[in-house]
């Protein structure tokens, strides 16, 4: 009787073996990171409370990546001009923590610019865990937010030629490293830039590598920009507004413009109207040059 051998698997094979097995692990482990840095229990419970509360505008939810019949959706609200003819649509991108109707900043922005010929689209970015607030998990909340600003323009671009970015806070962040990576995207019929302009209030520089350093991602962005900011404006905020300045006069960028708020600290407090006149014009301004 024959009885065969057992043939153990050659060392190299079992190196691959291994290889494989660890990467997977790697994928799965940085995965796992990823989204437990995403605080989705709480975008739930705004999308929850804000759906049935809405009074201007409509509730939205939009796919969170690039197919669209996907499952993972976020929460957004549209609102339409109601002047005859619309000048453009605005993507509202909030603050850490906050929601697409917060009160400060974002919600008079949204719901009173309509009314002067704006389209808005406040979307919601993703959260922070509150004892997550570490600059590896910043960072990936940050890269999480992109897939969600395309999915914005996509969603207004059937409509509207003219689309803008204005964005508050950590949102500016968002704003930012999503203009610098897609600085060069331009519409395939005329050749001008997607995102033809954008507004960040109240920018704060967190680190010093991209995405958290706003002045580097300045530096890469040369479409019109208007930075805001209030005298009494957070330290972080305030503090780089020289290295802000400085960055976009680099990139050349001569649509540049920032501006300080006397009087406004961090959420504009007491001078909603103010603001929302500032950006109206400014983006009226800027735009005007766009047939």
């Amino acid at each position: 009787m024959k009885i065969s051998a057992f043939n153990p698997l050659k060392p190299q094979k079992i190196s691959i073996f291994l290889l494989i097995a660890l990467t997977a692990l790697l994928f799965i482990h940085t995965s796992h990171v990823l989204a437990s840095s995403i605080n989705t229990e709480s975008e739930q419970r705004w999308a929850e409370q804000l759906e049935d509360n809405i009074v201007t505008g409509d509730p939205l939810y939009l796919p969170s990546g690039a197919d669209k019949q996907s499952e993972n959706t976020f929460f957004a609200i549209f609102t339409p001009e109601t002047t005859e003819k619309a000048l453009g649509a605005i993507i509202l991108i909030h603050g850490t923590g906050a929601h697409p109707d917060w009160g400060d900043v974002i919600h008079p922005l949204r719901v009173e610019l309509p009314d002067k010929g704006w389209a808005t689209l406040s979307i919601q970015v993703p959260l922070i865990y509150p004892d997550k607030k570490n600059p590896q998990s910043r960072k990936e909340v940050i890269e999480a937010s992109l897939p969600r600003i395309q999915t914005a323009i996509e969603y207004l671009k059937p409509n509207y030629s003219k689309i803008v970015i204005v964005a508050h806070s950590f949102g500016t962040l968002m704003a930012l490293d999503y203009l610098q990576k897609h600085a060069s995207d331009t519409l395939p019929d005329d050749d001008t830039p997607v995102i033809k302009a954008a507004v960040i209030i109240g920018t704060p520089s967190q680190g010093k590598d991209i995405p958290l350093n706003s002045p580097a991602m300045i530096e890469k962005i040369t479409i019109p920009l208007l930075d805001l900011y209030g005298s009494n404006d957070l330290n972080s905020v305030m503090n780089s507004a020289k290295a802000r300045k400085k960055a976009a006069h680099k990139a050349g960028n001569q649509q540049y413009r920032q501006s300080k708020t006397l009087g406004a600290n961090h959420f504009y407090l007491g001078l909603d109207e103010e603001l929302v006149n500032y950006v109206h014009h400014w983006l009226k301004k800027t735009l005007d040059k766009y047939q």
